[in-house]
């Protein structure tokens, strides 16, 4: 790598991590959500990554459209899956806000959410215990205080795992999470159902890494977390984290035998480093008998994302 490229992607990390993006947008409702056959669809949810949510109105308001262009769609969504990052500095009115918002939308899906590096790495313990309260509240079950928990949406089962302890950029997996992992997807898809596991940190060496970001990966527990999602068919990794916006690295195959796949959600608040970078995007899934389908929206303006790589159909085996 030249030392122009090295420096121009060393510079795109930092405004990545420290920008100031205060533009309030307006949510349009002519071009709604439609699903490819909504009354055959299974299970259907939006993801979404690193709203960095932070206190001014631009950050309430951007995020608010997101759930009202939920709302507006042709067809209902059952979960919203929030793949870390929710917070900027890790703030408890930074978290007040997002679940002020949540709020309001409560009774129209389920909510996901696991920690990001921003969330935990000045302090762990107070705002694991807000983050996994509220999963607890909005899900009705029990986390034990850990970081770790799993949920069925319409008998599709969604998985969240998490860091179980403060870090800068990485994650610690325990061994006990691996476990449930490994334990919760068996169950899952023994029956040939697709399963999702979610986390903040991508794998190492998928979606760019490690040169699109030094420290995106999940960490020192990386292979043995792959290891186990590769040993099931069907299974779809959902992370944030790199900002790596609709690009050619966006969906990777990371068993191709098994049909075990890694999607990689641009950030919501920021701007995105590749490809289609515009903030407010993420992508919403489609669950069928016979495949799922993934595809980018521009969630914070009510908009398809018109750009290579914004959807992806996987038949499942």
């Amino acid at each position: 790598m030249s030392l122009k490229v090295f420096v121009l992607k060393y510079k795109n990390q930092l405004k990545a991590m420290n920008p100031k993006y205060d533009e309030i947008f307006s949510l349009s409702d002519n071009e709604p959500i439609r699903f490819r056959d909504k009354d055959k669809v299974k299970m259907t949810f939006a993801s979404i990554a690193d709203t960095h949510l932070v206190n001014n109105e631009a950050a309430t308001v951007n995020l608010n459209n997101f759930f009202q262009d939920l709302k507006n769609a042709d067809g209902k969504f059952d979960a919203v899956l929030m793949a870390g990052d929710i917070a900027d500095y890790g703030l408890k009115s930074e978290y007040n806000r997002f679940f002020d918002v949540f709020d309001k939308y409560k009774n129209e899906h389920k909510l996901f959410v696991t920690m990001g590096n921003h969330d935990v790495r000045f302090t762990f313990g107070k705002n694991q215990k807000i983050i996994m309260n509220k999963a607890e509240e909005y899900l009705g079950i029990k986390t034990n205080r850990k970081s770790f928990y799993s949920y069925d949406v319409n008998g599709y089962t969604i998985i969240v795992i998490g860091t179980e302890k403060r870090v800068l950029e990485k994650a610690h997996i325990t061994k006990e999470q691996i476990d449930f992992l490994d334990k919760e997807l068996a169950r899952a898809t023994k029956d040939g159902k697709p399963a999702f596991v979610m986390c903040h940190q991508a794998f190492a060496f998928t979606h760019g890494l490690p040169e699109v970001w030094k420290t995106g990966d999940m960490g020192e527990q990386n292979d043995d977390v792959r290891a186990v999602m590769e040993k099931y068919k069907n299974v779809f990794f959902i992370n944030g984290h790199l900002h790596g916006g609709v690009f050619e690295k966006t969906f990777e195959v990371l068993n191709e035998e098994n049909n075990v796949y890694s999607l990689s959600i641009p950030g919501y608040r920021k701007k995105n480093n590749f490809g289609y970078t515009d903030c407010g995007t993420g992508y919403y899934g489609e669950i069928y008998d016979d495949k799922v389908i993934f595809t980018a929206r521009k969630f914070v303006e009510g908009k398809r994302v018109e750009a290579e790589y914004s959807r992806f159909e996987i038949e499942l085996k």
